[in-house]
């Protein structure tokens, strides 16, 4: 019940805890997401150029949010039993680190966008605002879990537009891949509550809001339905966008880790439950990858 992805041991270095502070691993929740985006917005393969420029982009807006999330929560954190030994309450990251490394990943972050086209430059500040204003907004609304699952919609909607920003507005809105947005939304809700659930109890004592505080013991059911809506509308759009066997597959498997998931959830292990959603992830992604790669999209 105690699981953590962000405590640390402070006997470990500092290098390691500064790692653990910025959860990069969890990068692989919406980096796949993005080059989903990018593969299928450019029916084929993008440039490498735009791809390790849509991986730095996201590594440096990854450092800025999950740094201001800490930041903000850091007092929180410090009174919840599961949470107490993050590196901003031991003290190991000073406030005055965590605003250096905000400044480091929106920097990093806008100068990487610049470089891949004025329609991505135009529309970054909307991604960074989500991202930076999350934190804050769990102390008003319990939607705010709908908000950081936006984040993964947004980077899919964020590899589209990289690889059409030379287009029109109509053209891009176009050929966003809406489906797969709607389907990663639903998906990221599904598995940001194994992260709530644990802790609904003490949310619910600090007048902090999450779909896990306002449902209860139905959290966990509310969860599994916004998974089921996610695979159903990632279906729907391999037969919209003509996707291929490979993706079905996919899909498939992404559909079966997510059940694996939810069923680890169910038994209480929230922690290897939040994690199987990283493979579920890639799994998705690496299907329609290699779909668009190979050439079958059609829509």
């Amino acid at each position: 019940m105690y699981w953590d992805p962000g405590g640390v041991k402070n006997k470990q270095s500092k290098f390691y805890i500064t790692l653990r502070f910025l959860r990069l691993e969890q990068t692989l929740f919406s980096l796949p997401m993005a080059y989903l985006g990018a593969f299928l917005a450019a029916r084929g393969i993008p440039s490498i150029r735009l791809l390790l420029l849509i991986f730095v982009a996201l590594f440096f807006i990854r450092i800025a949010g999950m740094t201001n999330d800490n930041l903000a929560d850091r007092f929180i954190d410090a009174k919840n039993p599961r949470t107490r030994t993050r590196p901003m309450v031991t003290g190991v990251i000073t406030v005055k680190d965590a605003y250096t490394m905000i400044i480091i990943g929106l920097i990093g972050y806008f100068a990487s966008v610049v470089f891949i086209s004025k329609v991505a430059l135009a529309l970054s500040p909307i991604g960074a605002l989500v991202i930076m204003s999350y934190p804050y907004m769990k102390r008003y609304t319990s939607f705010a879990n709908y908000q950081i699952a936006s984040i993964q919609g947004l980077s899919v909607m964020a590899g589209a537009i990289s690889v059409l920003g030379n287009h029109g507005p109509l053209y891009i809105i176009y050929r966003i891949p809406w489906l797969f947005v709607f389907a990663t939304v639903f998906w990221a809700l599904g598995f940001d509550l194994y992260n709530h659930i644990p802790d609904m109890d003490y949310d619910r004592e600090n007048n902090l809001h999450s779909f896990a505080v306002l449902l209860g013991k139905k959290a966990l059911k509310f969860a599994g339905i916004n998974q089921i809506i996610s695979v159903s509308l990632a279906i729907a759009a391999d037969i919209v966008y003509k996707l291929y066997f490979i993706s079905y597959t996919a899909t498939a498997l992404h559909g079966i880790i997510m059940l694996a998931a939810f069923i680890f959830a169910y038994k209480g292990n929230f922690g290897r439950a939040f994690y199987y959603n990283i493979y579920a992830s890639i799994v998705l992604a690496l299907g329609i990858i290699i779909d668009a790669a190979l050439g079958f999209p059609a829509f």
